[in-house]
């Protein structure tokens, strides 16, 4: 028995290439499906608009959908992108890469009903809770999967070496942290997204301290 193939025996991965292949098909999926609901209530908007109407009096008074919609749209796209890279390393899987996966779908899922709260009750703090929660346990989700493809070899592609996850760590703490002043302090309420602005420098400095970590 050669070598690869007792390494393959041993591992708890299942090497599968259509069973992954199934499983980032329907993660795909279902992401499209999720941001397609985004759009769904802005087609309400017109549903009670009599053609007399002015829609340039119908647009501003439903701003907040808008701005909700391409809010989310943002978020969900830029979640489904770290997605893609992250798998983009995998060439194997197992249950609890799947269980992450399933967990993270949960919440893109939820996101379109977390985008309505927000359009319906704005900065209501149980509507701030929903929304930055939901992207919070997202964030989550995805770190979890980068630790997953970090420490756990035989996931990977051959020849692939991922970085420490802690742009995953970064960014996940720093939308609990708005999600923590969102709540707490009314004043703040979504503003406290604005802190994702300033993570890339400290992930790239944590990045560099950690660059001699084994994966």
């Amino acid at each position: 028995m050669s070598a690869e193939a007792g390494r393959a025996r041993a591992s708890p991965a299942v090497p599968t290439a259509r069973g992954l292949d199934r499983l980032i098909t329907f993660i795909d999926a279902v992401v499209a499906i999720a941001i397609t609901l985004l759009v769904l209530p802005l087609v309400d908007v017109l549903a009670d608009v009599a053609p007399e109407d002015d829609l340039a009096e119908v647009l501003a008074a439903d701003a907040g959908q808008f701005g909700a919609f391409l809010l989310s749209f943002a978020v969900i796209a830029r979640l489904w992108l770290v997605h893609h890279r992250l798998v983009e390393q995998v060439g194997a899987y197992d249950r609890a890469f799947v269980a992450v996966n399933l967990v993270w779908l949960l919440t893109i899922v939820l996101l379109p009903f977390a985008t309505q709260a927000v359009a319906v009750y704005g900065a209501d703090r149980l509507a701030v809770a929903v929304y930055i929660g939901t992207m919070a346990a997202s964030s989550a989700c995805l770190t979890a999967l980068s630790v997953l493809i970090w420490r756990r070899g035989w996931l990977r592609r051959s020849g692939t070496r991922p970085a420490p996850p802690v742009p995953g760590l970064v960014t996940t703490a720093t939308i609990v942290v708005a999600l923590v002043l969102g709540v707490l302090v009314p004043a703040v309420n979504y503003l406290g997204l604005f802190l994702l602005l300033v993570t890339g420098p400290l992930e790239r400095r944590l990045l560099r301290r950690s660059a001699g970590t084994p994966g």
